[in-house]
């Protein structure tokens, strides 16, 4: 018997290889993908991701592309070393174009024709580049060229580059002046937080087909210690515990598997010279990105002790206070003022105190919210009613928040 069938796994949850199945929404990635999302729907022309070895790029796209396969036509660039000719002729293969022209601007005219059907015909044209940083500077000059390619009224290619902290770099250089001035889309991701170590780790689990196989807090603690939060490391070392566990014969991945499994492992893939960095989102382009998806995450833009006390709330309604699910009176809580910490990964706002009450928003995890009010449904579930963005209020279960008096 293996390791995957003594814990009931149905695949190995630590592969490195990049499968959407695996994508871990965490914080930084989650809003990723909304400002990628943004910048297609906006037609912004340029956006830039931009991680650390490990950090799930790759993934990253994929779920991306995935996303965008049927409303998009997509050309994935993995090989970047390119001569400008060379990049443009991957590109047109990717799309599936053969463009007869006795040069190149007649090679960019009919481009830009089949570009304008897509438009007319709702569809995007979408560049991606993997490993952007390796990209050469006459090239990246060549996809600013491509992105003068436009209507009156919008970019005809969206250009997705995704590299190392040396992209940024290289875009900063005085002879890319004017491409970097193009890109206001930029993100940098950041690496998992403890506690989203420890998720990350029970999600994979999970995904693989996970029965009773669990690791310790003090096991993930551990992971953490050694990994700094790179998912790339944290598979790493989750395998080899994980395989030290079945040496063991253990049911639980213990602190004492995740030291051993360290000696096993060779300074270079445990490599981590540069620390997490955090999120770097242009403001103007978040405040957007906010506006876009119902966002209100203000502490993005706060100190750190700012944002820890900053809710989060989409497309928030100011509830009636007629609408309860239950015929108890409304009462404010007495005493001391109260407020709530969200503790569920995603919690619901809700119009009025009842499962059954329409769906108005979500805040995630460690938001602060101010309580103005407590009701109980009549499943005898208290509800508190809380403030959210713009001063209007909403309603969520305690099932999702613990209480705490100031």
């Amino acid at each position: 018997m293996n390791f995957l069938d003594y814990y009931g796994l149905k695949e190995d949850p630590f592969r490195l290889t990049p499968d959407p199945k695996y994508f871990f929404p965490s914080e930084s990635h989650n809003l990723a993908l909304k400002a990628l999302e943004y910048s297609m729907e906006q037609a912004e022309g340029f956006c830039v991701i931009v991680g650390e070895p490990g950090t799930g790029k790759t993934t990253l796209l994929n779920v991306f592309i995935r996303e965008w396969a049927e409303k998009a036509k997509v050309a994935l660039v993995l090989t970047p070393r390119l001569s400008p000719e060379e990049f443009l002729s991957a590109v047109l293969d990717e799309l599936g174009l053969d463009i007869a022209a006795g040069n190149k601007n007649e090679l960019l005219r009919g481009f830009r024709d089949v570009l304008i059907g897509n438009v007319q015909e709702g569809r995007k044209v979408i560049i991606v580049v993997d490993e952007a940083q390796n990209l050469p500077t006459e090239t990246l000059e060549e996809l600013r060229l491509l992105s003068n390619l436009e209507t009156d009224k919008e970019k005809l290619l969206q250009i997705v580059l995704v590299g190392q902290p040396e992209l940024e770099q290289k875009l900063r250089s005085p002879l890319l002046r004017q491409l970097n001035q193009r890109i206001s889309t930029k993100v940098r991701l950041k690496h998992l937080s403890r506690q989203e170590t420890g998720e990350y780790i029970n999600f994979r689990l999970l995904k693989a087909g996970k029965t009773f196989l669990r690791f310790s807090d003090a096991a993930v603690r551990e992971i953490y210690r050694h990994t700094e939060g790179n998912p790339r490391l944290i598979n790493i070392l989750g395998l080899r515990a994980l395989m030290c566990a079945y040496m063991d014969d253990a049911k639980v991945v213990q602190k004492a598997h995740i030291k051993e499994a360290v000696k096993t492992l060779n300074p270079e893939e445990m490599d981590r010279k540069i620390s997490p960095v955090p999120i770097v989102v242009s403001v103007v382009v978040m405040l957007a990105v906010l506006l876009l998806f119902g966002l209100s995450e203000i502490g993005l833009f706060n100190s750190i002790e700012d944002s820890l006390n900053k809710g989060v709330a989409n497309n928030v309604e100011s509830p009636q206070p007629q609408d309860l699910a239950t015929g108890e009176e409304e009462q404010s809580p007495k005493g001391p003022s109260e407020y709530l910490v969200v503790t569920a990964w995603e919690a619901n706002l809700r119009v009025a105190p009842g499962i059954d009450s329409e769906k108005i928003g979500t805040v995630r995890r460690g938001t602060r919210l101010k309580t103005t009010a407590v009701a109980t449904d009549n499943e005898g579930i208290r509800w508190y009613r809380v403030e959210v963005f713009d001063d209007q209020n909403a309603w969520i279960s305690e099932k999702t928040v613990r209480v705490f008096t100031e």
